[in-house]
């Protein structure tokens, strides 16, 4: 009883991914560009099978909801590249038909592996039943294997990011669900890779798109308390969380899934961790943040977060120098050579300091500062950090845009040791303003007041 439904259910995620191609020969070459422009829209097809025993007895169940990519023409038809062959496409279009085909044909072969998996457990139900009975198989307890798209997304620069449920069956206590999760271009017909998103230089830090995820999901959990409920090992799943978790993106970010049983007991279910863009921004690369269609906001956030480490680089602590082991005596103090990402002279550090800070804020911090000195044409650093403010207990900001210009606002809250309930304690808050102003895609500052 195998059969395809074709349910054209309209996940209506419709994107206007430029194609245009002004035909020659044939009924279809005389349309004009506008008329033949194509773009994608995502649909689901679902495939339903039984396993029976000889009485009829169903033991297996299996319904598979699989993405799927279709291309319409701007007034809403189907458009299949077969029937269409001799309307002389453009390379654009060419590019679309390939991304179409591949990323269909992944979905077959997802379906093959969900099928094969199916088959097998059906021959062992079939064992069981011959051996037990109808015990396990009556009532409408049949074993199952399912998977439900649960959510798309899709940007104008050609992002797709798909999420589903399989949810199976067989016996036993409870039954099991696990998340699959496809990240797509459209633009080149390829399936996104946390490495092919990543900076070859990392942040301002030199860490990798994989290292910022982690280290904000390991701040989640420490905020929340979520450890005590964990596996002992769960760091190591964190630590390389793209071999044993899935992650999608969405408007707002990036989304990181742990099924039940990776970091945490079936009882805790699984564990999902939204990570904002504004966390990893400075790590992807150029392609990844068109992509991706990162808001305004978020961008602004991130660049807010770069210059506080840059501000902390001459008020706290000390810039990066672990890779560089070389040290320099200079004014009588022991520097050591600089280790920050495409920065290798003083003018480097200035002209990085002017890309988020006022020219006039950044001049006056360096004068001021005996922290950078440069010698034989190579930057060194003074170490010297400094306690940071730990009555702060917490800050949240926000980005108000008015056009090019805005403003950050920073509200901290602050906090002292209660011996009676052995917790931080909240004693008040106090709100900063980051006036800026954005040149050349980043967030330029002529005021930091930061606290810390």
């Amino acid at each position: 009883m195998k059969k395809w439904m074709a349910m054209l259910l309209c996940c209506a995620l419709m994107m206007g991914l430029a194609a245009c191609g002004a035909g020659s020969g044939g009924p279809k070459g005389s349309a004009s560009p506008q008329e033949r422009a194509l773009h994608f829209e995502v649909v689901t097809q679902t495939y339903e099978d039984e396993y029976k025993a000889e009485d009829g007895t169903v033991l297996l169940a299996e319904r598979y909801e699989l993405p799927t990519l279709e291309l319409r023409t701007e007034d809403g038809e189907s458009y299949t590249p077969a029937e269409n062959v001799t309307a002389g496409g453009s390379a654009a279009e060419s590019a679309q038909i390939a991304a179409q085909s591949a990323f269909n044909t992944e979905m077959s072969n997802v379906l093959a592996g969900l099928r094969s998996e199916a088959s097998q457990m059906a021959a062992e139900g079939k064992e069981l039943y011959e051996t037990t009975g109808s015990a396990g198989f009556t009532g409408g307890s049949c074993w199952v294997n399912e998977l439900s798209v649960t959510s798309t997304y899709m940007t104008e620069e050609g992002l797709l990011s798909v999420v589903a449920e399989n949810y199976t069956y067989y016996g036993g206590a409870h039954p099991n669900s696990v998340s699959r999760t496809w990240s797509f271009d459209l633009t080149t017909g390829e399936f996104l890779t946390l490495d092919a998103l990543s900076s070859e230089e990392g942040d301002i830090n030199g860490n990798s798109l994989q290292t910022s995820i982690y280290q904000n999901i390991v701040s989640q959990i420490d905020s929340q308390g979520l450890s005590e409920a964990y596996f002992d090992d769960y760091d190591s799943y964190l630590s390389d969380f793209p071999a044993f978790a899935t992650f999608y993106f969405t408007a707002t970010g990036m989304t990181v899934a742990f099924d039940t049983y990776i970091i945490a007991p079936y009882a805790a279910g699984p564990q999902v961790f939204d990570v904002p863009y504004s966390v990893f921004y400075s790590a992807l690369n150029e392609r990844a943040k068109t992509l991706l269609e990162v808001p305004q906001e978020q961008i602004v956030l991130s660049d807010f977060d770069t210059a506080a480490t840059l501000w902390s680089w001459l008020f706290i602590t000390t810039p990066p120098t672990e890779n560089t082991p070389d040290e320099m005596e200079i004014n009588g103090y022991t520097y050591y050579q600089a280790d920050i990402p495409d920065v290798s002279t003083l003018a480097d550090m200035r002209e990085l300091m002017y890309r988020y800070f006022d020219k006039a804020l950044a001049d006056r911090w360096l004068e001021e500062t005996e922290r950078y000195a440069e010698a034989d044409g190579r930057l060194y650093v003074l170490s010297a950090d400094r306690g940071s403010n730990d009555s702060i207990m917490d800050e949240t900001c926000s980005v108000a845009l008015d056009g090019e210009s805005g403003t950050v606002t920073q509200t901290v809250t602050y906090g002292e040791w209660d011996e009676a309930t052995q917790s931080r304690a909240a004693t008040g808050e106090e709100t900063f303003a980051y006036p800026f102003t954005l040149v050349d895609g980043y967030a330029v500052f002529s005021a930091f007041p930061y606290p810390y």
